[in-house]
Parts: structure tokens; C-alpha cells; sequence
């Protein structure tokens, strides 16, 4: 779980995160933080940080070289911990109200993929939970992620005015860059069995190449006589701009000017290719109305997340934060 992850789906995410030290029990001893006077178990920052760890597929007895890395993630989970009893802290000063209906709800949709009540229990059980102090554990999460949405509200809105100055100001990244597409036949580097081996592909592809400039089909001839898996295509590449192709199969490919040009021998470290220039895109901006709505909703996530950092920013300001534990964790000594 990363922190954009973390900030625009629901609280409920972390649902096996412990709750506060009056709700969970567990082995894990003392407590890891202290915000506003509320103490943050240990069980709970652990819980948070291993599941920061498998989101980020690092294992969770990792190599000592990777010290540097579980350092860092240890950090990151004691932000998100803080910012999420910082806005569970939040949420109850402002008196939102969780039913229990959705909190049955929820209940089943975390049940829901387990094979039993009972395992569900169990997984409940190892992480320092009863039942009852889970549904408690899930009332404050609902209230939270409450109170996220209710600050969301307006941030969610985009009016045309905004849409289109964004765009205005946006037009560099909205501008596609030029394209071409292309068919080639590529010889790969191979043994054949000749004294000069170099010399001997050279030579077959120069046939190929005065079979196309004869005007012989290229689709037909890159079937036949290609390498490359783009055979089953007719040799067809596709689009593709600057800095996606190796350097000179790229420069041949842009430098053809009209469709139906085809390039001299090109050598690469994949062999020798003949490229012909089926189409080309220059470089053009997307105009608003093919992307007004998917720029609309990109421009609200921008805003929502804008306003959630300010917010999470604010509560910290006014916040009395203790971190209890060590987050580095001590060199092993040879």
C-alpha cells in the first residue's frame, strides 16, 4: 500500500491494521506512537508496516543489504499510521455517525473472502482482535473515511472555467509528439555456415532489398523472409515515437519523408532490417473535446488530493505527536 493508494481508496483498506491499544491485545510490547494523547500499540504500526512491506513486494525478512529500504518503509508506514489517527482523532470531534448496518456491511465484504466465520475469527484473533473490538475497529475507520469524503466534496467539482485554463495551461503535456508507423524485415545475426558469415547476410538482405525497391509487395516479403514476430504482421511495427526504438532503426525509421519510402540497410545488435514508412503522425495538440471528460476527472483528482495533503498538513500543525520507537534499525556489528 503506497501513500496515493492510501489516500484515495477507502480507510477500510487497511483492515487488518490494529487498533488502539485499549481495542487490541497482542505480544507485541509497549506502544509506537502517541498522538494527542492517544497511545498507537506497537501491534498496530507493525500490522500497517507489513502490509506497506507485501504492497511493495519486499519481503518481510529481507536482505540485509535492503537496510536502507526497510528503513525508509518503516518511516513511510509511521506517517500513514499518524495521518490515520490523526483523521480518526478528526472524525470523532466531529461527531459523524457510523450505523451498524454499515458496519455489518462492511463486516461482510471483509468476511466475505474467507471460508468460514470462524477462520475469519481466527485471522481476527492473531492480529490482537475479538469480534467486538473489530466492529469497533471498523466504526472508526467508517467515520474516517467520512470524514475524508466530506472534505472531497468540493474538490470533486470542475467547473468549465477550470477545465478550460487547465488545458490552456497545460498544452506542452497535452501535445502528442510525432509518430510514425512502420513495416520492416529484419535478417537476424546468425551462423550460416559461410567463410564470412557478416558478409554472406549482407548479401541476402541486399536481394530482399532490391525485391521491395522493385516494387514487390513488403507485406509479402517481411512474411517470408523476416525474423522478426512482426512477420505474422506483414513486418507491421505499429506507431512509435522518439526514444521507443533502438537508435538506429529510429533515426532510419524518422528520416523516411513520404509513405511508401524505404530506408537502406539498417544494422543493429538484432542484425540487419529494411524499413519502409507506412504513416506518419506529426505532432499535434489533442483537442479538448476528444479528452474534455478524462481531463475533468483527472483535474478532480488533483484537487482532491491537493486538498486532502492540506488538510492532513493542518491537523499535524495542531497536533501534540510523540514517536515512541526506534525507527532505524541497528547495524549488525561484524
Amino acid at each position: 500500500m503506497n501513500r496515493a493508494v492510501w489516500r484515495h481508496a477507502l480507510v477500510l483498506l487497511l483492515l487488518f491494521a490494529a487498533g488502539n491499544s485499549a481495542l487490541a491485545t497482542g505480544n507485541y510490547p509497549g506502544n509506537a506512537a502517541r498522538v494527542n494523547g492517544v497511545d498507537i500499540s506497537y501491534q498496530r504500526f507493525m500490522g500497517l508496516y507489513q502490509e506497506h512491506q507485501r504492497a511493495r513486494g519486499v519481503a518481510i525478512a529481507a536482505r540485509g543489504d535492503q537496510l536502507p529500504l526497510l528503513t525508509e518503509m518503516r518511516k513511510e508506514a509511521m506517517d500513514m499510521l499518524i495521518e490515520q489517527e490523526l483523521i480518526i482523532q478528526a472524525a470523532a470531534a466531529r461527531g459523524l455517525e457510523v450505523t451498524a448496518e454499515e458496519i455489518d456491511a462492511a463486516w461482510a465484504d471483509l468476511s466475505e473472502p474467507f471460508d468460514s466465520k470462524q477462520q475469519f475469527l481466527l485471522r481476527l484473533d492473531t492480529e490482537g482482535y475479538t469480534e467486538d473490538s473489530y466492529r469497533v475497529h471498523l466504526k472508526r475507520m467508517i467515520a474516517a473515511k467520512k470524514y475524508l469524503d466530506e472534505i472531497r466534496v468540493e474538490a470533486v467539482r470542475v467547473n468549465d472555467e477550470e477545465l478550460e485554463q487547465y488545458y490552456r495551461d497545460n498544452e506542452y503535456r497535452l501535445t502528442l509528439p510525432e509518430q510514425v508507423r512502420v513495416r520492416h524485415i529484419l535478417l537476424s545475426w546468425k551462423p550460416l555456415g559461410k567463410p564470412d558469415d557478416r558478409t554472406a547476410l549482407f548479401e541476402q538482405i541486399q536481394a530482399i532489398l532490391e525485391k521491395a525497391r522493385a516494387g514487390e509487395d513488403f507485406a509479402k516479403l517481411a512474411s517470408e523472409y523476416s525474423d522478426d514476430s512482426t512477420r505474422r504482421h506483414g513486418g507491421d511495427v505499429g506507431f512509435f515515437r522518439r526514444g521507443q526504438m533502438v537508435g538506429a532503426f529510429e533515426a532510419a525509421a524518422f528520416a523516411l519523408k513520404e509513405p511508401g519510402d524505404i530506408s537502406d540497410i539498417v544494422e543493429t545488435n538484432y542484425g540487419l532490417h529494411i524499413i519502409r514508412l507506412e504513416e506518419r503522425k506529426q505532432a499535434h495538440l489533442v483537442p479538448l473535446d476528444e479528452i474534455r471528460e478524462k481531463l475533468r476527472a483527472h483535474i478532480s483528482e488533483e484537487k482532491v488530493a491537493k486538498v486532502e495533503a492540506e488538510e492532513k498538513a493542518r491537523l499535524r500543525a495542531d497536533a501534540e505527536i510523540e514517536i515512541l520507537m526506534r525507527l532505524e534499525r541497528p547495524k549488525k556489528q561484524n
